[in-house]
Order: C-alpha cells, then structure tokens, then sequence
C-alpha cells in the first residue's frame, strides 16, 4: 500500500520530531478518533459490514504512525544526558589530580611524605573508582529503562493497532498485512537501535574509565618515583655533613690545674 500524505498539513515528520522537545500527541486520543470513524460509518442492515470513508480512515493512520519516532528522540536525549555527565566526570577528575599535584608538591619537604602521598593518592584513587563505578551504574539503569520503555510502547502500540485494524472491514487483506508488517519491522528497528546505543555507551564510559585509571596511576607512580630521589639526595647531604664532622681534628684543650 503505498503511504499516503498526512491527514493534517501542520502535522509532518519533521515538526514531530524535534530533539530536547516534548512532543504534544497523545496515541489514545488518535486510536479514539479511529474507532469514532468506524463507529460513524454507515452500517449495512441485516449484515456485519459497514462503508467506511477510507480516506479519512487512512489519513488517521498515517498521522499515527508519524509520531512513532517519538522515543527515538527521547533516547536521544537520555544519550545527551549521559554525555553531559561524563564531561562533568573528567573535569572533575583533571580537578581532582591537579590538587593531587599541589598537595604533592606541598608536603615534599615534610616528614612521612611517602606514607602521606600514599595515603592521599589510594582516597583519590578509590574516590575516582566509586565516581566512575556510580556513574556506570546510573547509565546502566537509565538504559534498561529506556529499553523497558520502548518495549512498552512498541508492545502497546502494536496491541492497540492490530485491534483497531480488525474492525476495518473494507480494507484489503494486503493492506492490512503491509501495515501489520511495517509497524512491527518500525518497532524491532526501534528497539534494535537501542539496545546497539545502550550496549556502546557502556563500551565507552568502561573505556573511560580505564584510561582515566591508568593514567592517575602513571602520575601517582611519577610522583613517588620523584619523592624517593628527593629523600635520597637530603639522605646523602646529611650523610656527607656527618662525614665532615667526623674527620675534622680535635680541639686542643688545656690541662687541669
């Protein structure tokens, strides 16, 4: 059956589709108006049958299956909050090492400067880890119910399509396979995309994670690297001092009275 223009002009794909906008189209209202048109049309006495206006029956489902997109669209947005979050995470991170730097550089000359440094960068480092491990889990959930969403709706959608079409007694039996078949293909491809964008956005916030890990690590073991050469050389100054002050001559000093 080849797709008809929309019943309503004002209503397209593109002015239905707008991403960080809530679309106004309520599904029940337009299956109503559906079922008013089927209700409305002229019955047949003594029969099950009744004329319908297929034009208008058709224009009213084409403007239904204008807004399924409309959870594409709030993926869309979920995956732009997401990655808003993960640019908050590594400028909170760049943050977090540069105080790791200057505390560093601040207890240098100390004493327990290892044991310190120590201490200080395994909290950062677990602070770090929790950040990342909440944040995975916070994609984690909002994937799953963005999936439970659009499995909801697509089943939901279908549910009420397939009811609606049976009492549509004019239509041909190819029409209304054709229809059947692109929701359900519209419905799978829906829910296919999101399970691939929920399944990368996990790949990527994992890889994240682990480079912002091991390059903490790299910096960490740097910086304690340059701590033991700072105590070596005070280790050595002394000793040499010690040294000086042991092979210096005696004083003379006089004799009792």
């Amino acid at each position: 059956m080849t797709r008809r223009e929309s019943a309503n002009p004002e209503v397209t794909e593109n002015s239905a589709v707008v991403p960080g906008q809530t679309v106004d189209f309520d599904i029940q209202q337009q299956l109503a108006e559906l079922q008013e048109l089927l209700y409305d049309s002229f019955h047949i006495p003594l029969t099950a049958w009744s004329v319908v206006d297929e034009e208008k029956i058709l224009d009213q489902i084409d403007v239904i299956a204008e807004f399924i997109p409309g959870a594409v669209h709030r993926a869309i947005a979920i995956l732009e909050r997401e990655q808003q979050i993960l640019q908050g995470a590594e400028v909170e991170a760049q943050r977090m090492i540069e105080v790791a730097h200057q505390e560093a550089q601040r207890i240098k000359d100390e004493s327990g400067i290892i044991q310190k440094a120590q201490y200080e960068a395994d909290q950062y480092k677990a602070q770090i880890q929790q950040d990342c491990d909440a944040l995975q889990r916070q994609v984690q959930q909002e994937c799953e119910a963005l999936q439970r969403q659009t499995q909801q709706e697509c089943d939901t959608l279908r549910r009420q399509t397939m009811g609606e079409l049976d009492q549509i007694k004019q239509v041909t039996h190819q029409e209304i396979q054709q229809f059947r078949q692109q929701t359900v293909q519209e419905c799978e491809a829906l829910q296919k995309q999101t399970e691939q964008e929920a399944t990368e956005m996990q790949r990527d916030v994992d890889t994240y994670a682990d480079r912002l890990l091991s390059r903490l690590e790299g910096e960490l073991g740097q910086m304690m690297r340059s701590v033991s050469q700072s105590r070596q050389i005070l280790y050595e100054n002394s000793a040499e001092h010690n040294a000086t002050i042991t092979n210096r001559p005696p004083v003379a000093t006089a004799p009792p009275v």
